[in-house]
């Protein structure tokens, strides 16, 4: 294993709650999102340059595996180092005797070791006085993945990592290099940049398809007829997707950094908490919905090729008490009933076991009348893991004027369902039942005269022997 972590891992590991996820759209949204910083630094410098301020904003950009800006020096004074793999790494420094030699004003490259995996990752990291962005575009087994930050936690680790491949291969110029991190230190930026940043890739994402900033469009396969159909609804539910995922994640974000304050009253930490807690579970359920998206207008076959085993008692552990707050803010109750130890699974995408299960529950709590009871039962069922969700309803006298109706659900198109009565919104049956075969499992669902829907999911079982 490499030592030092690429952006993508400093990203996983300092901001798991927006753990990155493949996506079939991750090379647009890295080129959107690029194209969105271009014309926030060129914003940035125009206004230096009308206001009275003498000094253009300052600072450096930190990209590779190529430079991302051709002309970095037109968004004011900010130098520009490109992280590449080059055969040339092992040269020897100049002489202690002379003078450190300053980085250049225009692009200059750093090479990286020849087994460095970040050579695999595209990223960018921006430095100025006034804030500090990372983008990162990485492939993985899963699929290509994208996700940017404003976090300076994350943003300080990242620099912490480029500066360790920095002493590697260039150590005489890692004063140069330090010089720079204290010229401009890490900041909690201004809740004005990450918002207007958000203004704009939601903006340029809507144009991108007419325009992208220069950048070279590629051709769009030939769509059949249904997926014409189906066109203009996939089209407003991934710009609905973006457009509440991006202020979402800027909004968690601050949340985060506020809830490390240790000066703030009892009542607001637990408000703060609350809005992170929301944050989270709206960002998962359109990921999930835009997931669903991408999955369904796939021409390939859903079934995957390559399964992976995993402890779905670590699944279950880590979300029932997560799944029974949802199901208590909706005044519903969720009973678990496990065996004591639980043989493993295997499944194409681990990461997403956990929100299509979370969505499914929570469109069960979306369908039952207020007091009612979610019942999970997990069995083994041949060389298959069972899983069980049953309802039971709460049962109300005749005469009672105060009985809770059912809560109803309608058909939004071909993806999506919604309460009238809430506006909630939670993924149909049939997409559910593709996500499950994408993941290599199964979904059935049968009607139950008193206990309304019986939802049962059927996954293959890992390796024999391997229990957890």
């Amino acid at each position: 294993m490499w030592v030092v972590p690429t952006m993508g891992e400093v990203v996983a590991m300092q901001e798991p709650e927006a753990a990155l996820v493949a996506s079939a759209s991750a090379e647009k949204e890295w080129r959107v999102a690029i194209a969105t910083m271009t014309q926030l630094l060129s914003q940035c410098v125009q206004q230096d340059l009308d206001s009275a301020d003498v000094c253009p904003m300052q600072g450096f950009i930190l990209s590779g595996p190529i430079p991302l800006f051709n002309e970095p020096t037109r968004f004011g004074d900010l130098q520009s180092l490109v992280f590449t793999a080059d055969k040339s790494v092992l040269q020897l420094p100049p002489s202690d005797h002379g003078p450190q030699q300053p980085f250049e004003t225009t692009c200059q490259s750093v090479p990286l070791l020849p087994a460095d995996p970040l050579s695999h990752e595209k990223f960018c990291l921006i430095q100025t006085s006034a804030f500090s962005w990372l983008a990162v575009l990485r492939h993985q087994s899963e699929g290509i993945q994208f996700q940017f930050s404003f976090n300076p936690e994350t943003i300080g680790e990242a620099l912490s990592a480029l500066r360790s491949r920095i002493q590697l291969t260039r150590p005489h110029q890692i004063e140069t290099f330090d010089a720079l991190l204290t010229q401009f230190p890490v900041l909690t930026p201004d809740y004005r940049i990450p918002l207007q940043f958000s203004r704009h890739l939601l903006h340029t994402a809507v144009q991108a398809p007419f325009s992208r900033q220069g950048l070279e469009r590629k051709p769009e396969p030939q769509a059949t007829p249904e997926k014409e159909k189906a066109r203009p609804e996939v089209e407003l539910l991934q710009a609905i997707a973006h457009e509440v995922r991006t202020p979402l994640t800027t909004i968690q974000t601050f949340t985060r950094l506020l809830l490390k304050r240790s000066d703030l009253p009892g009542e607001v930490l637990q408000r703060l908490e609350s809005i992170q807690r929301e944050c989270r579970d709206q960002i998962d359920r359109f990921g999930l919905i835009f997931r669903a998206m991408e999955i369904t207008n796939n021409d390939s076959n859903p079934v995957p090729t390559t399964l992976q085993p995993i402890s779905l008692q670590q699944v279950l552990e880590e979300n029932i008490s997560r799944w029974q707050k949802q199901a208590a803010r909706r005044d519903l109750s969720l009973s678990i009933r496990v065996p004591q130890q639980l043989p493993s699974v295997v499944i194409s995408d681990p990461m997403m076991l956990d929100q299509v299960l979370t969505g499914l529950i929570d469109r069960l709590s979306h369908s039952l009348p207020s007091g009612s009871e979610i019942e999970l039962q997990v069995a083994v069922a041949g060389e298959q893991l069972k899983l069980e969700l049953r309802s039971h309803l709460q049962a109300h006298s005749s005469d009672s004027p105060c009985s809770t109706p059912t809560p109803t659900l309608k058909s939004v198109g071909h993806v999506l369902m919604v309460q009238p009565e809430t506006g909630g919104l939670s993924l149909s049956l049939p997409v559910t039942k593709h996500l499950f075969e994408a993941l290599g499992g199964k979904l059935s669902v049968r009607q139950h005269q008193q206990q309304g829907e019986v939802l049962t999911i059927f996954l293959p079982l890992g390796p024999e022997g391997q229990a957890y």
